[in-house]
């Protein structure tokens, strides 16, 4: 009995020894051998911060890609936009020593990691050039600091809103936390009723046929527990003639989310449209969305809270022509 209990005990020092990553396993002869223990995910972070991209092409560099958000460049240490140049749109390069000193963040002390196509896991990316890139209009021009990256994975072209890559800053990897992107649809014709669930959230409006014809669509990203965010729009076309350019339309889009256990949409402010949302282990944790130059992150275990906003950008001329979200018909 002594011995064993000596085996026992003199065992449990061995396996403290190996550390708490590895243990002493028993082979066949009996002896001894150490096996590495699997390191549990840890999951999407409790407290992100998130690093909104924007297509190189937007800024005004003639190649295809994506420059992440650094910092917005206020104006008492602008040096590379002066005079009438600030008036105006442009992009200049920025030297490396400067960029730390402009607010680019310490990528020494945590690394960037890309979230990029459907259900992959992050991979490291580096900055290996920086940005000055000056945007907006006459009521709203600033100058931001943008990193541009070499990526350890690959990730979609700028062009649709849902391949829109996102950085997450941190120390160690998000392991297990994946970005998905939106996976289901639905189109409403003229004839067709809006969902009930959608419908009852809507204001008021008076729209009869055949004066008033009411087009909807959404789309939504969902996991395999039923937790997810929808984006709905709804135009009402006020005809007027045979040309729908010449029709006025009242448009609404709203943004939702619907917990796993139940079928209620709750709606999400302020809103924004749906580009993905990132899960782990424990379901879903942040729903993505954007709009006009503002990235929002809801995090979906506090939706009643405000969402983190991350300013990465300001709207163009274009963009705003661009802003407005409508099924119109016209085609201009």
């Amino acid at each position: 009995m002594m011995n064993g209990a000596m085996r026992a005990g003199f065992a449990l020092v061995l396996a403290l020894t190996v550390g708490p990553r590895a243990a002493w396993a028993q082979v066949d002869d009996g002896s001894a051998v150490v096996v590495d223990m699997p390191e549990p995910d840890r999951g999407c972070p409790v407290k992100p911060e998130f690093l909104p991209v924007t297509p190189m092409a937007q800024v005004g560099i003639d190649r295809l890609g994506w420059l992440v958000h650094q910092a917005i460049i206020p104006a008492s240490k602008d040096k590379f936009f002066k005079g009438g140049e600030r008036s105006r749109s442009g992009v200049k390069p920025v030297p490396a020593d400067m960029a730390r000193k402009l607010g680019a963040p310490d990528t020494s002390k945590a690394t960037l990691w890309v979230f990029g196509k459907e259900k992959s896991k992050a991979c490291k990316g580096t900055p290996i050039a920086w940005w000055a890139a000056r945007m907006g209009t006459d009521e709203d021009r600033q100058t931001f600091l943008m990193a541009e990256l070499a990526m350890e994975c690959e990730v979609l072209p700028p062009g649709r809103l849902a391949g829109t890559p996102i950085v997450l800053r941190q120390k160690e990897e998000p392991t297990g936390c994946v970005l998905r992107r939106p996976n289901r649809s639905l189109t409403g014709k003229e004839t067709d009723g809006i969902p009930p669930d959608y419908a009852e959230h809507l204001p008021p409006q008076d729209c009869a046929s055949p004066g008033c014809a009411r087009l909807w669509e959404y789309f939504g990203v969902t996991g395999e527990e039923g937790a997810g965010a929808f984006d709905l729009t709804v135009s009402y076309l006020h005809r007027n003639g045979s040309n729908p350019c010449n029709w006025a339309t009242d448009d609404v889009s709203i943004l939702f989310a619907r917990a796993p256990e139940g079928t209620a949409l709750q709606p999400l402010k302020p809103g924004g449209q749906l580009f993905g949302g990132l899960w782990d282990f424990t379901g879903l944790r942040y729903i993505l969305s954007r709009e006009m130059g503002v990235l929002y992150a809801y995090d979906f275990q506090k939706l009643k809270a405000p969402p983190k906003v991350v300013r990465y950008a300001s709207p163009t001329e274009e963009d705003l022509l661009h802003a407005k979200r409508t099924l119109s018909p016209c085609k201009k």
